[in-house]
């Protein structure tokens, strides 16, 4: 029981590790090279739009640095608990507050996969 437990915790950190590397620029890109140069809302039309994002501060020996990313949520699902399907941004109008969603998984596999070859 406790090697399962290890290896959930294990999953779960590496998954925190990979999701940490989507920047709000980045999602913006990656939208862009998708054909979306100006993302919209989809109710209301509004260009006003807000990405929410997370920041985490790494410390060392030779000082600290603080990271932005792109929050994102986790949906209850079926299916492996760190499974990379389960997660979403959320993209929200700041007008009317319509919050759109995009999977996790493509826009990651864009930014592992070095950007330009992913398309």
């Amino acid at each position: 029981m406790q090697d399962e437990d290890d290896r959930q915790r294990k999953n779960s950190l590496t998954l925190q590790r990979r999701l940490e590397q989507v920047t709000p620029a980045l999602l913006s890109e990656f939208l862009y090279k998708r054909g979306i140069p100006v993302f919209t809302c989809l109710l209301c039309g509004s260009e006003d739009i807000g990405i929410p994002e997370c920041g985490v501060i790494q410390t060392g020996p030779d000082g600290s640095e603080r990271k932005t990313f792109v929050d994102y949520i986790k949906l209850e699902a079926d299916g492996p608990p760190s499974s990379i399907m389960q997660y979403q941004y959320r993209v929200i109008c700041r007008n009317c507050g319509f919050t759109h969603h995009i999977a996790v998984w493509p826009v990651l596999k864009w930014v592992e996969e070095g950007k330009e070859n992913a398309g």
